[in-house]
């Protein structure tokens, strides 16, 4: 099965994610500005998973409130990691923000063990695409 996304979230604009960018203090990497444009929010299938794609703006659930919850009240999640979906089971897919070797790949945080898990090199090898125009 291809991966897709469904029931996304009303469309978002560039200046949507420029404000959310201010807000949470944070720059997001071009592809996944692309990502969110092309799709804010909504369920990523991909095999036989379902992944909750958090959106930026609409919706129940948003990034900033994600990130609020495990960044800044429960200080779960370290801040170079950008929380972005679910798990099936309620795992926490993230997105790396660091400067070293570890940015742009993907990492999964479990609830029972809170260290991060690298789960694909790239947005696109997540997604299971060579470019996120072709997704």
């Amino acid at each position: 099965m291809k991966t897709k996304i469904t029931e996304v979230e009303k469309t978002i604009s560039t200046t949507d994610i420029t404000h959310f960018e201010e807000q949470t203090n944070r720059s997001l990497p071009e592809n996944l500005k692309q990502l969110f444009l092309k799709y804010n929010g909504g369920v990523i299938e991909k095999t036989e998973e379902e992944y909750d794609f958090f959106s930026i703006k609409y919706g129940d659930l948003k990034m900033e409130d994600m990130i609020n919850t495990l960044q800044v009240v429960e200080q779960i999640i370290p801040e170079e990691y950008l929380p972005f979906a679910n798990s099936p089971v309620g795992h926490i897919i993230t997105f790396s923000l660091s400067d070293d070797d570890s940015s742009g790949k993907i990492f999964l945080f479990r609830h029972d063990d809170l260290e991060p898990i690298l789960i694909s090199n790239s947005l696109e090898e997540f997604l299971g695409v060579s470019s996120i125009n072709d997704f």
